[in-house]
């Protein structure tokens, strides 16, 4: 198994407790209670042309690198992101290889 298929069978698991604890659609409404989905696509066509659309990445740790930031204010980042310019941001929410959490997702 190479160490991709071991984080991936690592995630289907957790996905599959997950989803046990809280559907997906209850998931999904509780996040849009604090950000609304963006309807990236639409934002993509109305983007400057020659303008850079950057997706900035919120990750504690890296499976290759080790611990990144492991402290890091994940709403303080994302603020900052988007003062600079960030098309859009990703939060890495698996925790056993990236230490993220649904929680940094809310927030």
């Amino acid at each position: 198994m190479t160490f991709l298929e071991e984080i991936a069978a690592a995630r289907r698991r957790r996905v599959g407790e997950a989803q046990d604890r809280e559907p997906l659609a209850a998931l999904r409404a509780r996040c849009a209670r604090n950000a609304p989905a963006a309807d990236a696509l639409a934002r993509l066509a109305s983007w400057p042309v020659g303008r850079r659309a950057v997706v900035a990445e919120i990750k504690r740790r890296s499976p290759s690198k080790g611990p990144l930031a492991p402290h890091l204010d994940a709403p303080a980042l994302a603020r900052a992101y988007e003062a600079n310019g960030a098309f859009a941001i990703s939060v890495l929410t698996e925790p056993d290889y990236f230490g993220g959490s649904v929680a940094d997702l809310e927030a």
